[in-house]
């Protein structure tokens, strides 16, 4: 498992980490419109731009997550990318908990791979 180029593996398990990783995988859908715009893209997608795929993009987007003003997106850009992912992910993990379902092996109590997984990535366990 892989958090912020970091590999987790059986020996540097981090539940924190594992779980910021999973979250960020698996739930990404649950974030705001502006959240997903600054973390999918690394520069700014606004109305604006010159660029023709750029404006096919932009409207892809708003069609995808609705109206996100451009002086948010060129704001939030402003805020290094590490730490709007991190922000992103503190606010899933407090205020999504009732749709963030963390599937965790019976046997050793670390997270699994992915929501619906069955065998744990870490101790080998299957519980099919």
């Amino acid at each position: 498992m892989l958090y912020n180029d970091i590999e987790l593996t059986t020996e540097t398990y981090c539940d924190e980490m594992a779980l910021r990783a999973y979250v960020f995988k698996h739930f990404h859908h649950l974030m705001t419109p502006l959240e997903r715009r600054t973390i999918e893209y690394t520069t700014p997608i606004i109305k604006d731009s010159d660029h023709w795929k750029v404006k096919r993009l932009y409207g892809f987007l708003e069609d995808r997550d609705g109206h996100v003003p451009d002086e948010e997106v060129i704001a939030a850009f402003t805020i290094p990318y590490a730490t709007r992912k991190d922000i992103a992910i503190d606010r899933l993990i407090s205020t999504c908990t009732d749709r963030i379902f963390v599937n965790r092996c019976p046997e050793c109590n670390r997270i699994a791979r992915t929501p619906t997984a069955r065998q744990c990535m870490w101790c080998h366990h299957d519980w099919h």
